[in-house]
């Protein structure tokens, strides 16, 4: 009865919900993210972010609405509620890109039309609509006859990222995209506040030509938890939900789970990462965790994209980018597939090098990564992973006795499966992500590229009483990768441990497309 009268109290979880008045007059718990709203509102007018879907973006654009449309009462419980804030009112028009049809260029112009049309509506204007770039225009002059005009645009990019299957659509699309922004920016006088969110930056739309003044806060600190939940926020505002899924455990116990698993997103150089939104919710309501966010936040058009393009010529984890590469998708009919990764939120900021100015990516946690190495063997690699996982304790079994031979011929057996394209142009990187796709999908514990203080070792497999240290290299041979392990001293950093340790040299064939040769010391 207690334990009843507990969960009743509890406020509910917002999964799935995207406007702030709902939450906030429904019982529900808001995260508060008011603070940056006021820091954005008073210092600046015009902003771009960029962040994966199902991030949270939908409901901060809501947040700056209420925020922007005066509704001081709505926020009593929040932050800026006791700030010294002016809650001015603004006419605010919110353009949502999710809820226009854009599957060829006319219906995208007519959906456009149709959105400018309701905005007018909903503040009694008439108004001429001959074009998108008119009616546009025409409507923020109306309006800004009673005050100056908020503009909110949620995922801007969609017209273009879910037609890159049809360039020639995307780039009509493109087009159109241009003539609404164009408009935008010419209309500079009447407008007090503009937003933009979307996935990705394509940099040949007018609005990062043309707005000179637009600031692109993607990687900038102010944005870095802005979407997404700290630890701090997760412990601060769901601490009855921890407490409720505790049963024997500790809050640190399941904090320790959330961490490993939805936490790791960053978004700029600091060290400050946030939890996915999504997955942490889904995973506060069940106690379970699993791939929440991969299975609904990600874009067809990203599988498309790695299934089209050279995904063995990609480094996955570990690789480098300058910001510029990250930020900007400049070719509809090239795109690059490690921004895209970043972008949709595969990737993550690991390290920034001031001195190279190169950003480290990685994937950002344990869902990520086991769901795209799921989908690595499942989509590319015509491997079932559920095969793997009958596998996997036989080749547990070969680690722990030692009986490398077997071990090594069960992994080929797989690479045997891989389709002969999705090695063509392959890098070492890629027979490197291959195996360790095994592995993760065997359960077997790994550590991907572990630094030390004069290099990065390729991989560590930890069994209960024994560390491999693996090192890969691709058309040499098994000899110059032990040779790599011993000139380096990897072996050094875990000479104290008590575990035997097993030095491994692999060797890729490109010719063979497997493993042409192993060797280890330390038996």
């Amino acid at each position: 009865m207690f334990e009843s009268c507990k969960l009743k109290s509890m406020k509910k979880l917002p999964i799935g919900i995207q406007t702030i008045d709902k939450i906030i007059t429904n019982g529900y718990v808001y995260v508060d993210k008011t603070e940056h709203a006021l820091k954005l509102i008073n210092g600046g007018e015009y902003y771009f972010l960029a962040r994966p879907r199902r991030f949270g973006k939908s409901l901060f654009l809501n947040t700056l609405k209420e925020i922007l449309s005066g509704n001081k009462e709505l926020f009593k419980t929040c932050a800026i509620y006791s700030s010294d804030y002016g809650w001015e009112k603004y006419p605010v028009l919110h353009f949502d890109f999710t809820q226009i049809p854009s599957h060829t260029p006319k219906q995208l112009e007519e959906s456009l039309k149709r959105a400018l049309k309701k905005g007018a509506d909903l503040y009694s204007k008439k108004i001429e609509i001959p074009s998108v770039e008119e009616g546009l225009a025409h409507l923020v002059e109306a309006l800004a006859k009673e005050n100056k005009v908020v503009v909110l645009i949620d995922e801007y990019d969609k017209p273009l990222i879910d037609r890159l299957a049809s360039t020639e659509i995307a780039e009509a699309n493109r087009e159109i995209l241009k003539s609404f922004f164009g408009a935008l920016k010419g209309l500079d006088e009447h407008l007090r506040f503009v937003f933009v969110t979307g996935v990705s930056k394509f940099s040949q739309v007018s609005l990062f030509s043309g707005f000179n003044n637009l600031d692109d806060i993607t990687i900038d600190p102010i944005s870095s938890t802005i979407m997404g939940y700290t630890e701090e926020e997760i412990k601060t505002f769901f601490a009855d939900h921890l407490h409720h899924l505790e049963d024997g455990s500790t809050q640190e116990m399941l904090i320790d789970k959330m961490r490993q698993w939805y936490n790791g997103y960053r978004f700029s150089r600091e060290v400050t990462s946030v939890y996915n939104p999504h997955s942490t919710l889904k995973f506060l309501k069940t106690g379970h965790t699993q791939s929440y966010w991969y299975s609904t936040g990600t874009p067809s058009f990203l599988i498309k994209q790695i299934k089209e393009k050279p995904l063995a010529s990609l480094d996955l984890s570990r690789c480098e980018a300058k910001e510029t590469e990250l930020l900007n998708i400049n070719d509809l009919k090239k795109v690059d597939l490690q921004a895209l990764m970043w972008q949709t939120g595969y990737l993550t900021l690991r390290n920034y090098d001031p001195q190279t100015s190169l950003y480290e990516l990685d994937f950002p946690n344990q869902e990520v990564r086991e769901a795209f190495f799921d989908s690595l063997l499942s989509d590319f690699a015509d491997i079932k992973p559920s095969d793997v996982v009958t596998a996997a304790a036989e080749c547990k079994k070969d680690l722990e006795n030692l009986h490398l031979e077997p071990f090594f011929k069960r992994i080929n057996s797989y690479f045997a499966n891989v389709p002969y394209t999705l090695f063509e142009k392959a890098r070492e990187g890629f027979y490197h992500a291959l195996f360790l796709s095994l592995l993760e999908g065997m359960g077997i514990k790994t550590y991907s590229e572990q630094k030390t203080n004069i290099g990065r070792i390729d991989l560590i497999v930890e069994m209960p009483e024994i560390t491999y240290i693996f090192e890969f290299k691709k058309d040499l041979s098994a000899d110059a990768a032990l040779e790599q392990i011993e000139h380096t001293k990897y072996a050094e950093k875990y000479a104290q441990n008590e575990k035997k340790l097993i030095l491994v040299g692999v060797n890729f064939s490109s010719e063979s497309r497997n493993i042409s040769e192993w060797k280890a010391l330390g038996f």
